[in-house]
């Protein structure tokens, strides 16, 4: 697996895993409430917050009716045209938010749906490029974005194995290999039988080159928590300031308390994680010296005494010789004066 750089962050082996908070359109079209999402995931601590840019005049026909999800997640009787327009900002908002974002420490990312707002990010010099699952066969909008040369993530909800490599192939074939190929499953929120973590493993085999991250639309963090152990390096989840506010994403996101927790379990596991070598760690070796055992006399033992399986026993402490030898040290001869139940060591005997 290879290494990409999204502004001063590396990505990639060896490195901690890239978390990305997921606003969406969780401001509901508010400046005032995006700010807000960008102080809690400040807070959180992750590595980016992402929007997301369009026009919707240029995204949607205006007779486009909700997908289910969102008519299960939003209350108005509005169209799919009417609730996006609803959350549309404007370029002027991305950019107030961009320089917030900085403030915060943040890098701030968006995923463009039209052409118009793939050339607004690249204006605000975004540092990568988010695609969604929606547009991953999109290649006159694919062609666009590998044509501003930044990193791409790519999401891959909604489609087939050969269909993704058909996407990679076609993005590479534009110059850019710097990608992340996300496994996700496009529902709000994904059942726990929907999420194929397993693709995971499928993805690090098929594309080895490349960076493979997790957008995670389930229910609470153990599926980003999986998705970690499986060796993914970017995670993506959605957040928002309140799971009863009226919008389509807001139910299956996370509350300001739980993305904190996202981000401290995923950082606690990377620890836990570890090193790909099996030894044992310097209180493991301290430790050992108490619990491992020894091999040692069940009698006085003099100089010059041969040793019997009857003059010896297995006990901790671990000092001593291991009871691995134990058979190795029958019959051998006794070098110094061994009191009864003491740890016998080499320099005891011949």
């Amino acid at each position: 697996m290879r290494t990409i750089k999204i502004e001063n962050r590396i990505i990639g082996e060896n490195n901690p895993i890239f978390l990305i908070a997921e606003a969406g359109v969780n401001h509901n079209g508010e400046l005032s409430l995006a700010k807000k999402l960008i102080d809690i995931a400040a807070k959180a601590k992750v590595d980016a917050i992402k929007f997301q840019t369009y026009k919707t005049e240029k995204l949607i026909l205006k007779s486009v009716p909700k997908a289910q999800y969102q008519k299960r997640n939003t209350n108005s009787d509005e169209n799919f045209y009417e609730m996006l327009k609803k959350y549309e900002l404007t370029k002027e908002d991305f950019h107030i938010l961009q320089i917030y974002c900085i403030e915060k420490g943040l890098l701030f990312l968006s995923t463009p749906f039209d052409h118009d707002s793939v050339e607004i990010l690249y204006e605000l010099d975004i540092p990568a490029y988010k695609i969604g699952s929606g547009d991953m066969n999109n290649f006159p909008l694919l062609k666009l974005i590998c044509s501003k040369k930044r990193p791409i993530l790519l999401s891959t909800g909604m489609a087939t194995l050969e269909e993704v490599k058909e996407s990679v192939n076609y993005i590479k074939s534009n110059s850019i290999n710097d990608i992340v190929i996300f496994q996700c499953t496009t529902n709000y929120p994904a059942k726990y039988e929907e999420l194929n973590l397993n693709v995971i493993d499928t993805y690090l085999k098929e594309f080895p080159d490349n960076i493979i991250g997790f957008s995670d639309h389930s229910l609470g963090i153990e599926a980003s928590i999986g998705a970690a152990a499986k060796g993914v390096k970017v995670i993506e989840k959605h957040f928002t300031i309140d799971k009863e506010m009226d919008g389509p994403d807001h139910k299956a996101s996370l509350n300001p308390e739980e993305l904190i927790n996202w981000v401290i379990s995923i950082r606690i596991f990377e620890k836990a994680l570890g090193s790909y070598e099996k030894f044992p760690s310097k209180i493991e070796e301290e430790i050992a010296k108490v619990v491992k055992k020894s091999i040692i006399s069940t009698k006085d033992l003099k100089e010059g005494d041969i040793i019997k399986i009857e003059d010896i026993n297995i006990k901790r402490p671990g000092y001593g010789i291991p009871p691995k030898y134990l058979d190795s040290i029958i019959g051998k001869k006794i070098k110094n004066n061994i009191p009864k139940n003491s740890i016998i060591s080499w320099e005891d005997i011949e």
